[in-house]
């Protein structure tokens, strides 16, 4: 079976179910950060544990909208395929290592925090827009909500000037690295008239 070209679907329905895995782990993220605020019990699960299901709920949409035809959402903004789905499934591979190797790096700098967790699965959903992105507006919100995150994860550290040191080094470096993504953007569009 042939996949649908892009040009052949109707590129100006909204299609939200085509960005299903970014709705679960956004809602789940969210839901994180709920359960780090209110869940203040002694036996409580560990908010780890919650990030953790979040990104498997986030991987099991993933996985249950793969293998189908190329599908497109927002004006043709955003694509679903099979190599998009590879690539999620991938980094939520990665950002679950990741979060599995910091638990003891975490726990013993007094970093065993929710939002630790809350900002690895909002750098998450920034990949997961990036990943799907058709139009270089849409790669350019999903790079700034991945970066937004990251430079909140390096100052993580609040009572270490080296933490504090490199995130703003990293936050200085990253708004001129978008300014100069942004300007070629403009050029972009000043020359084809289309991002």
């Amino acid at each position: 079976m042939n996949p649908t070209p892009i040009a052949a679907i109707d590129a100006t329905a909204l299609n939200l179910i085509v960005a299903l895995p970014e709705i679960v782990l956004l809602v789940a993220a969210c839901a994180v950060v709920l359960y780090d605020v209110l869940a203040r019990s002694v036996n409580r699960v560990g908010t780890d544990r919650v990030a953790l299901l979040a990104i498997a709920a986030a991987g099991a949409t993933v996985l249950w909208q793969a293998g189908g035809d190329t599908r497109v959402a927002f004006g043709g903004s955003y694509v679903a395929d099979a190599l998009s789905s590879l690539l999620k499934v991938a980094a939520c591979v990665a950002v679950a290592v990741t979060m599995l190797y910091a638990r003891q790096y975490n726990a013993g700098r007094g970093l065993d925090r929710g939002e630790f967790y809350t900002l690895a699965l909002f750098a998450l959903l920034g990949q997961f827009v990036m990943i799907s992105a058709n139009d270089l507006l849409v790669v350019y919100l999903g790079l700034e909500l991945m970066s937004l995150s990251l430079y909140a994860l390096a100052a993580l550290r609040r009572d270490s000037a080296v933490a504090t040191e490199a995130a703003i080094k990293y936050f200085v470096l990253g708004a001129l690295a978008s300014g100069f993504l942004l300007y070629g953007m403009s050029m972009i569009y000043g020359g084809t008239g289309s991002l």
